[in-house]
């Protein structure tokens, strides 16, 4: 469905099982870096695969590389900015190091917590209109999640579950969700918001110890009008490419609430791009989500029809 016109990465995807057995209330919040989402008061049984908590795929990952120790002050370190760094301007170059105007992406999540005996297992598809503010978000392991999809079309968000052969219209309030089972919410996935329009930047200062180059530490704070999930959030970006190496998240009473690592940076014609994200909520001790790239496409040709309700319910 989409024709990469630009390079590409392959090494193969796995994400795994969720569930939607929920009923959400409305509620009015502040988002992420990549979005808002929708939800009012919805009732929404369906089952698709096992929730955090319920029985794991089987097939564990691989123990992943050290990871900032979510303890440490990460501002403790820097060293002030060199005169002349336009904040917004690194703010831009990090988006562009994941996104383009159209990107498809396969991945693997792999989601790990004390209360699964072996991590589980996910391969999902995607493809990005972010002009059209439109995407598609598709299942295609495990087996029996095989088929579920959700679909953007701004302001609305569908579900597809094929168990039950049914489209959910999901309101606002869901983005705030988990996503599959796993510590990322439906907002990060489908990225509504705009780290680069919703944010005013401010550059911090340097990370010298941070990635191979050091790091500018940039922050990002909701513009008033916004409607964004978090207080605030601070990013590191690579001195040399610009690439994101690790944002921090922090909630509206300032405290820091997770951690994103991102590792495994390649390169892709112009872009650095990170193929390995890790997510560590800090309030929640041996919980962790990883997301492996195998396949990043960007400035691809997407037909509309991929974009459609009639597209959401079709089969793998």
């Amino acid at each position: 469905m989409a024709t990469p016109q630009s390079q590409s990465t392959d090494t193969r995807p796995v994400l795994g099982g969720f569930r939607t057995a929920c009923t959400f209330t409305a509620r009015a919040f502040t988002a992420r870096a990549a979005g808002v989402m929708l939800c009012a008061i919805v009732t929404v049984v369906a089952v698709v695969g096992p929730a955090r908590g319920d029985s794991p795929s089987p097939t564990p990952s691989p123990a992943p590389p050290p990871t900032p120790s979510p303890a440490a002050d990460p501002l403790s370190r820097l060293s002030p900015a060199p005169e002349g760094i336009d904040a917004r301007s690194l703010a831009e170059q990090a988006m562009n190091a994941l996104r383009s105007d159209t990107t498809h992406m396969r991945a693997k999540m792999t989601v790990s917590s004390p209360r699964l005996s072996s991590d589980r297992v996910v391969i999902f598809e995607s493809w990005d209109d972010l002009p059209g503010k439109r995407n598609l978000i598709r299942i295609h392991s495990p087996s029996k999640d095989r088929g579920s999809g959700f679909l953007k079309l701004a302001p609305n968000l569908w579900m597809y579950v094929p168990r039950v052969e049914r489209t959910v219209r999901i309101p606002p309030s869901m983005m705030l969700q988990s996503w599959m089972g796993s510590d990322f919410t439906n907002d990060d996935l489908v990225n509504e918001s705009s780290e680069l329009d919703d944010y005013e930047h401010r550059l911090l200062g340097v990370d010298p110890d941070a990635g191979e180059n050091g790091a500018y530490v940039l922050e990002y704070k909701p513009l008033e009008e916004a409607a964004v999930v978090w207080g605030k959030i601070i990013g590191w970006l690579d001195m040399k490419s610009g690439t994101p190496l690790r944002q921090d998240f922090y909630d509206e009473d300032g405290e820091r609430v997770r951690m994103m690592t991102f590792e495994d940076i390649r390169v892709q014609g112009s872009r650095h791009v990170p193929h390995r994200w890790q997510l560590t909520p800090l309030d929640k001790e041996g919980y962790r989500t990883i997301i492996e790239i195998e396949q990043f496409d960007f400035d691809v040709e997407l037909d509309d029809s991929i974009f459609t309700t009639r597209n959401l319910k079709k089969a793998n």
